[in-house]
């Protein structure tokens, strides 16, 4: 009886060590370790670059018009400036950014003869920006959607206020190494100086995960 007790003692105990001895690899001299990954969600900066399309009653307001006689304006700026991603835990992220936006106003209305006049002025606009980021996938997945949630303070010639809300979608190449490349389509709309403005960006990124 002392006997099979032993070996059934024996038995447990090299069933609960054979799981914990597998996590060990032996590797000879001659072989490299492989390396390590690093893993779960990161920090993230990029460098935003893109195009964006702008309309809104203020262009032409400000630019002389009589805004009840006015029938359009377009702002079709060159955007570029930094973002960074701050990991908040999970797949959530606050991302905070600062745009610059440059480009020509273009817009037509009518003049004292009620004839149709276009015209053209050069703008440039800032706009610092702070979004909530949820990626889409898992923290080892080589490419990874994401959603953004957010608003800007958009701030034009002359000083000029407007309010931004923001949502958009986005991708992200070679989310597991160091460097990737990130696209994103973001839609913003608001009020600018008590008139209403709406927009969308098309933005390319190179990124820098940390």
């Amino acid at each position: 009886m002392r006997t099979f007790l032993r070996a059934a003692v024996v038995a447990m105990g090299l069933a609960f060590a054979a799981p914990a001895a597998a996590q060990y690899t032996f590797l000879s001299p001659d072989v490299k370790p492989p390396p390590l990954q690093l893993e779960g969600w990161r920090n993230v900066l990029r460098v935003n670059v893109g195009a964006g399309l702008y309309n809104s009653d203020w262009y032409l307001c400000y630019y002389g018009w009589d805004c009840a006689s006015t029938s359009y304006a377009s702002f079709v700026p060159f955007v570029v400036g930094p973002q960074i991603d701050i990991h908040l835990g999970g797949p959530s992220a606050v991302s905070l950014g600062f745009l610059f936006g440059f480009g020509s106003v273009k817009s037509t209305g009518v003049d004292a003869g009620g004839l149709p006049v276009t015209r053209s002025a050069k703008v440039t606009t800032y706009e610092p920006t702070i979004d909530y980021l949820v990626r889409l996938g898992t923290p080892m997945s080589d490419t990874v959607g994401r959603l953004r949630f957010g608003g800007g303070l958009l701030i034009g010639p002359d000083t000029k206020f407007g309010f931004l809300g923001r949502v958009g979608v986005g991708v992200a190449f070679f989310n597991t190494a160091r460097f990737g490349v990130g696209l994103d389509l973001v839609l913003e709309g608001g009020s600018m100086n008590g008139t209403f403005i709406g927009g969308v960006q098309l933005l390319a990124s190179p990124e820098f995960r940390f």
